[in-house]
């Protein structure tokens, strides 16, 4: 399964919402900060925040990395071509929502 774009908030972990929606971490799940350093979820609840993320074979979120504002505004050559974008967006919004 490809990597997708949304917005992220920690609840209650393992409970999240992503693009306003409830969802759940899978166990094992990483976070990361936008300078690539683990970030525990209780130490971000409550906060929005731009991600990547990919799910694991259960539907369950797996990996989460927090886009710095750069990554989050940078241009794609490849998001008009599904085949080749391999970040694709989730919503249209490309604003960090912190």
């Amino acid at each position: 399964m490809g990597t997708l774009r949304g917005k992220f908030m920690v609840t209650n972990a393992p409970d999240v919402e992503l693009d306003g929606k409830p969802d759940r971490l899978g166990a094992g799940a990483r976070i990361r900060s936008g300078q690539n350093m683990l970030v525990m979820p209780g130490a971000i609840i409550g906060q929005k925040y731009l991600v990547n993320y990919t799910r694991d074979a259960a539907g369950l979120l797996r990996e989460v990395w927090i886009l710095t504002p750069d990554e989050a505004t940078a241009s794609r050559e490849s998001l008009n071509t599904p085949f080749l974008n391999v970040w694709p967006f989730t919503s249209n919004d490309t604003l960090n929502t912190q």
